[in-house]
């Protein structure tokens, strides 16, 4: 996968009451004054302390916007939150009110967003969704899997193709899987979400063999560990399959970090195919550790108790 993009340095000063918005990778404003919605002066400024992307790498990531949103506040937040990490694809998980998803958006000129269509019951849902930067990433087919299977999937993974074009006009694409696995810690509980990875896996697999994708991401919130016993791992159809996919999430865990706070332990996992390998050679992987960074106000409160877990390929 050959990516690029324009290099222009942004920087978020955060909760300024009117400012006049900066200038983009893909020269459109990245945080708007909309709706009391925070922007930068401008100029050039060194990166910020939040900063993962670069105008060097793609990112994508994916974050538990825990019951979104926590309150009046969590839209504005995370859309300042996204801009000065400098994030080019996040999805997301735990969308629990769309009014408020396009609240967010409208501080993120740059950005679009999709969010699924499923509701548990009437008015009643936790969405997953994608935001991406609209200036060099175009969204392609988007459908929800496994609808009629609310054993294995309570929340239907949704899928979408993307196309990132590069600086000669040439578009890679590849499609990204995004799960919120069944949670809690009963073993039906488990059962559940081995069963949801078999029937991803023989999915992914069918369309490695169908040749419809090579390059597949299957990102989210799997509300499992990588590192339990084999006898205890739900993500055994993976990992014994190497050779065709690998959790970039696995070295997190390696490290001892952690992607919800309360437990301290790593849910939230990408896991790529194999094709991906390669762009990935020289890429990194971070747990955001946004509960630590900020101090003017409470992330696990007033956010989430995840941190967002985000893989930086270079170009």
């Amino acid at each position: 996968m050959v990516l690029s993009r324009l290099i222009i340095k942004i920087v978020l000063l955060s909760l300024l009451t009117a400012v006049v918005g900066c200038s983009g990778r893909d020269g459109r404003p990245d945080v708007g004054t909309q709706d009391g919605f925070d922007g930068d002066a401008g100029g050039d400024r060194s990166p910020g302390p939040l900063r993962i992307g670069s105008g060097q790498t793609f990112e994508i990531a994916t974050w538990n916007i825990r019951n979104f949103p926590s309150d009046s506040r969590t839209a504005q937040r995370v859309a300042a939150l996204i801009a000065e990490m400098d994030i080019d694809l996040v999805a997301v998980q735990e969308i629990a009110d769309v009014v408020a998803f396009d609240q967010m958006l409208s501080g993120l000129p740059s950005h679009r967003g999709v969010l699924s269509t499923h509701e548990y019951a009437s008015g009643e849902y936790q969405k997953t969704g994608y935001i991406y930067r609209a200036g060099m990433i175009q969204i392609g087919e988007v459908q929800s899997l496994f609808e009629s299977d609310s054993y294995a999937f309570p929340r239907p993974p949704l899928q979408a193709r993307f196309g990132v074009t590069g600086p000669g006009g040439a578009t890679t694409t590849f499609a990204v899987i995004d799960l919120h696995l069944k949670a809690e810690i009963g073993e039906e509980d488990e059962a559940r979400r081995r069963e949801a990875c078999r029937k991803l896996k023989a999915h992914v697999d069918a369309m490695l063999g169908a040749g419809i994708e090579t390059e597949v991401f299957i990102v989210g919130d799997f509300n499992d560990r990588l590192s339990d016993p084999p006898d205890d791992n739900v993500f055994t159809v993976f990992l014994d399959d190497g050779q065709n996919y690998e959790f970039l999430s696995r070295s997190l865990e390696d490290e001892g970090e952690y992607s919800i706070i309360p437990w301290g332990t790593v849910l939230d996992h990408i896991l790529i195919t194999a094709d991906l390998r390669d762009d990935y050679a020289g890429g990194r992987i971070v747990a955001a550790p946004l509960d630590l960074q900020i101090t003017d106000y409470d992330y696990e409160r007033e956010i989430s108790d995840h941190r967002p877990v985000v893989a930086v390929f270079p170009f």
